[in-house]
């Protein structure tokens, strides 16, 4: 599996959350809120890049991102690596 390239910029609406997609890859965006005491959650199936995160958060919150890339049969491809940001 090699890793998919990401990149996490802010912006007045949210978090623009761009990534590298080839043609039939299918791509899942997953969100950890607050650090490794939170879960993953996946909050994009199969997202077009880029992304934009528009749910709001307190500032001074902590906000990781990564993009799993799958086959069409479900098989894993490719992961980014984690990106993050503190609100302001």
């Amino acid at each position: 599996m090699h890793t998919a390239k990401i990149d996490l910029t802010l912006e007045p609406t949210g978090r623009h959350i761009a990534f590298s997609k080839d043609l039939l890859e299918v791509a899942h965006v997953f969100r950890r809120v607050g650090g490794e005491v939170s879960s993953w959650q996946r909050v994009a199936v199969n997202a077009r890049s880029p992304f934009l995160d528009t749910d709001s958060f307190a500032p001074g919150t902590l906000l990781e991102y990564y993009v799993q890339h799958e086959t069409q049969q479900g098989e894993p491809e490719a992961r980014s690596h984690v990106v993050s940001t503190t609100l302001v």
